[in-house]
């Protein structure tokens, strides 16, 4: 009985040991940057990494390991670690999508493996805060989440659009139209708002960055004599987004929303809340090419059931 159990966990453990074997061969993962914790998502990694190692860097400058193994270390920001260990082995060994060579354009394309509007809309409803997808989005939809080198894959220039052309009236029209079928007041146009939503968006813009909220402690200044938190709202389409585009897909979150357990899905509903949240009274945008971010004056989705109750009319 003994001897079945051995020669039964021997087999169990056999894939293990073959990967574990391979990646010693090749002391792949000697000063790498931490493995995925998920379990799922750690095994899809070393699988990528066992498959890929057989590829040698060529003059091209290629990925050694493969793309989507490459992309969940860039979306963790080990290109730019403070960590010279980590910074160096990703240079070494993830140079193409760090953007420290130039590509073979063959062997490196770094595009969604997914239609563009299936991974915006992943992005959108929050697939990529969530630790357990982060390797199936960098690995799946590497393009929506930021974590292109663009200079590698397009020709395009990604340029801000002028303040001066920014569709105010409108976008604020948008806005007020969704409130009102929730029994919500109108809005009015904050421009402090709006030029925090600008160095929001330029930011995102300059480091190619995925979307991350700023911290609410710098999202809060003090309005009337009294500190206020501002909401915020963001999304990234690419070629282009605009105010219609980001205001239709936030309000489409309605659908998800569940107003018996509204804290339950507060981060793949909360762009909707937010906006029909009626004790928010002004709102401030603006937009990049690529990125887009309304500021509100004052916050919503506050985690409490009872204000949910009180400021979103479903």
């Amino acid at each position: 009985m003994r001897v079945l159990v051995h020669v039964a966990l021997f087999i169990m453990a056999l894939p293990l040991l073959t990967i574990a074997k391979s990646l010693t061969d090749l002391d792949i993962l000697k000063d790498a940057p931490p493995l995925p914790t998920d379990e799922r998502q750690r095994e899809a990694f070393l699988k990528d990494l066992v498959v890929k190692k057989v590829v040698k860097r060529s003059a091209g400058c290629r990925n050694v390991f493969s793309n989507c193994a490459c992309n969940y270390y860039k979306l963790k920001d080990h290109c730019d670690s403070k960590v010279d260990r980590l910074k160096n082995w990703m240079r070494r060994n993830c140079a193409a999508t760090c953007g420290v060579c130039t590509a073979d354009p063959e062997d490196f394309k770094c595009n969604n493996k997914y239609p563009d509007q299936t991974c915006d809309l992943f992005v959108t409803r929050g697939l990529l805060k969530k630790p357990r997808l982060q390797y199936f989005m960098a690995c799946k939809c590497p393009k929506a989440c930021g974590i292109c080198n663009m200079a590698l894959n397009s020709t395009a220039e990604v340029t801000p659009i002028p303040e001066e052309a920014f569709p105010q009236d409108e976008c604020l029209k948008l806005h007020n139209e969704k409130r009102r079928l929730h029994g919500a007041a109108d809005l009015t146009w904050c421009p402090k708002c709006a030029d925090f939503a600008d160095r929001v968006v330029k930011a995102l813009h300059d480091a190619n960055s995925p979307l991350k909220h700023t911290k609410s402690a710098y999202r809060t200044w003090r309005v009337n004599g009294r500190l206020v938190v501002h909401g915020e709202n963001l999304m990234y389409k690419s070629p282009r987004v605009d105010c219609q585009t980001a205001v239709e897909s936030w309000y489409e979150e309605k659908d998800i929303y569940n107003p018996r357990r509204p804290l339950v899905d507060i981060e793949t509903s909360g762009h909707f809340t937010q906006m029909v949240w009626k004790d928010t009274w002004s709102v401030g945008c603006a937009q990049t090419q690529r990125y887009f971010a309304c500021i509100y004056e004052q916050a919503g989705n506050w985690k409490s059931t009872y204000q949910f109750y009180r400021n979103v009319q479903a």
